[in-house]
């Protein structure tokens, strides 16, 4: 007769690595992010059988480098990659070096009920901790179900996820996995706490003028912070696309140009006197700029441009 408490075969959807944490993970550390995916999955495969947890005996635990020999990839990658896995969710290390494989349980092949399986893992996670979690009851009760109820409900959500990217004509997957490779090449590592605010700003401004935005302070050597303050500054000037974008560059750069051919045609009469220093007016009056019917809003784009917030 089988033994119901082994399991020696995962099951993947087939969106396992279109989800963010895999997203993320895959796009780490200019390429090496590949690696830590398939270093993942042998941990994966690896836990099957101790059902999500990795020791190398009951007394002692994994190393990096007991690691690096089971997996076949440099000790120095696999220690980044753990943390990369720590800092996603993906993973658990205990005060005794035991590691816990966070998700497996959705990826063991069900020869029983989701409740009993998810309550026996949760309850030996927590022996090992040496706590009782009040939260258990509730995490087995979402999966207090028969295998063919598990199953129909997952072909539902496969359904309901195939309709969605059929009336999307642009994928949004795809925009947001565009937007992390923009991220990392530019500012680094992106960290989770990260992931909402990408996000919020993908749906709010659409790649094309986020990508516009990050040359922009890139250029000026800023970083993404810089990039989201031009993103607002076009929001509320009612400017929504790239073409939106152009037009308005192009009206300011004439509105500039006309003003520097009157301060050659004519030196300007205002003077610094009472002008605090660090003000766009002060500032471009000495750069030899005349102010004379410019708004505060127009000086502070012309300094801008200028470079004149750098000083």
């Amino acid at each position: 007769m089988a033994d119901n408490k082994k399991y020696y075969y995962m099951r993947l959807k087939e969106n396992f690595f279109d989800s963010d944490e895999m997203i993320i993970l895959e796009n780490m550390d200019n390429g090496d992010g590949i690696i830590y995916s398939n270093i993942l999955l042998k941990l994966y495969l690896r836990s099957l059988k101790y059902e999500g947890r990795l020791m190398f005996n009951e007394r002692i635990p994994f190393n990096p480098q007991m690691l690096s020999t089971i997996v076949r990839h440099p000790v120095g990658v696999v220690e980044k990659a753990l943390k990369a896995f720590v800092d996603l969710g993906l993973v658990e290390v205990m005060d005794n070096g035991a590691i816990y494989m966070l998700d497996i349980q959705n990826f063991i092949g069900k020869t029983t009920t989701e409740a009993d399986r998810i309550k026996a893992y949760r309850s030996k996670i927590n022996k090992e901790k040496g706590l009782v979690s009040n939260d258990t009851p509730k995490l087995v009760q979402m999966y207090d179900k028969t295998t063919p109820e598990l199953e129909i409900e997952i072909k539902r959500e496969i359904e309901r996820e195939i309709e969605v990217e059929a009336s999307n004509s642009t994928s949004t997957k795809s925009d947001f996995q565009n937007l992390i490779e923009l991220y990392q090449n530019n500012f680094g590592i992106v960290k989770p706490i990260l992931y909402d605010e990408l996000k919020d700003d993908l749906s709010d401004y659409g790649i094309e003028l986020i990508i516009e935005a990050v040359k922009r302070a890139v250029k000026r050597q800023r970083g993404y912070g810089y990039a989201q303050s031009i993103l607002k500054s076009w929001y509320r000037s009612g400017i929504k696309t790239l073409e939106q974008v152009k037009a308005e560059e192009v009206s300011f750069q004439n509105k500039s140009k006309s003003n520097y051919n009157k301060f050659q045609q004519q030196k300007p009469t205002k003077s610094t006197k009472g002008l605090p220093e660090w003000g766009d007016e002060y500032k471009l009056i000495k750069a030899g700029v005349d102010t004379t019917g410019m708004k505060q809003n127009e000086m502070y784009k012309l300094a801008g441009e200028m470079g004149l917030h750098d000083e």
